[in-house]
């Protein structure tokens, strides 16, 4: 009885200094070292989860900034609460971080898109843009962010991958036919960015190019073809109608495509120097360019 005694007292004196040892250790220091925390500045990750798990403190706010500039050396701490913290505040102010960190946050890609499949919308959509600033980095990222179509942030988190986004293309050529205009011209511009592995999509960019009703998407699929470049030739009768476009910016945009096409688009340069007395000052200089590009040789 005495002996039982005597280990509920060690206990207790045990518990009383961890508690105590806590309370004069506000950087969690000790629970950091004894669980295999991740350490910033001195500090073990469950206290910068703890600051930034409090969404109205300005000390969150500290918290945030403070990783954000370390770059590198904060991405593991970063990485361990949206990994593990409880609360979608924290969860999704680490995602922040990380896409802040842009690059240097490499490193944590696993986490990101694990991030996608996230209880709370918020970590989900913040993760999403993360991604993107991440990009071409992310393993696994592209096919994920798809998952989302047509959601406009994963679009443009997609567009982020250029040329190793090509896994993308097919659910791009699919989401150019939806309702919303904002979803096509969104979709052309991530298949411009994407590039040549976008050739697939010429048809359809050309189409949209002369006649969608809706001149943003017009402007992005003329803007698509030129980024394509010569590999989509196959647009440029579609551009040079796009040359007589009531709009300037698609006008423009036509333009700047055929002059991407180079020596492609040399059969019709006659079309691209009409433009060179457009009642529109860029379209005017996009067309001079056009021409230089096509033509070196070529006088006005």
């Amino acid at each position: 009885m005495k002996r039982r005694r005597v280990l509920w007292l060690v206990i207790l004196v045990i518990v009383a200094c961890a508690a105590i040892a806590v309370g004069f250790d506000p950087d969690r220091r000790v629970q950091g070292w004894l669980t295999g925390e991740p350490f910033y500045q001195g500090r073990a990750a469950s206290a910068w989860h703890r600051d930034l798990r409090q969404p109205e403190s300005p000390r969150s706010a500290d918290a945030f900034n403070a990783l954000v500039a370390g770059k590198r050396d904060a991405v593991p701490v970063c990485a361990w609460v949206l990994r593990t913290a409880p609360e979608p505040e924290a969860r999704w102010r680490a995602a922040d971080a990380l896409g802040h960190m842009g690059k240097d946050a490499s490193t944590a890609a696993p986490e990101l898109v694990a991030a996608l499949a996230d209880d709370d919308p918020l970590v989900r959509g913040v993760a999403v843009r993360s991604i993107g600033e991440l990009a071409p980095d992310v393993p696994g990222g592209v096919r994920a962010l798809v998952a989302f179509f047509p959601d406009i942030e994963a679009m443009r988190a997609v567009a982020s991958f250029g040329p190793a986004g090509a896994e993308a293309v097919p659910a791009l050529i699919a989401t150019l036919k939806y309702e919303d205009p904002t979803v096509r011209w969104q979709s052309a511009r991530a298949l411009g960015k994407i590039g040549v592995p976008s050739v697939p999509a010429v048809t359809e960019l050309a189409r949209l190019t002369i006649s969608d009703p809706d001149s943003l998407v017009r402007e992005h699929a003329a803007e698509a073809l030129g980024d394509i470049g010569p590999a989509a030739a196959d647009g440029i009768p579609a551009l040079v109608k796009a040359l007589h476009d009531p709009v300037a910016r698609v006008r423009r945009d036509a333009v700047r495509a055929l002059g991407q096409m180079g020596p492609a688009a040399k059969a019709v340069l006659g079309d691209i120097r009409s433009l060179q007395k457009d009642s529109d000052a860029d379209v005017r200089a996009a067309a001079e360019r056009a021409v230089r590009l096509i033509d070196p040789t070529s006088s006005r």
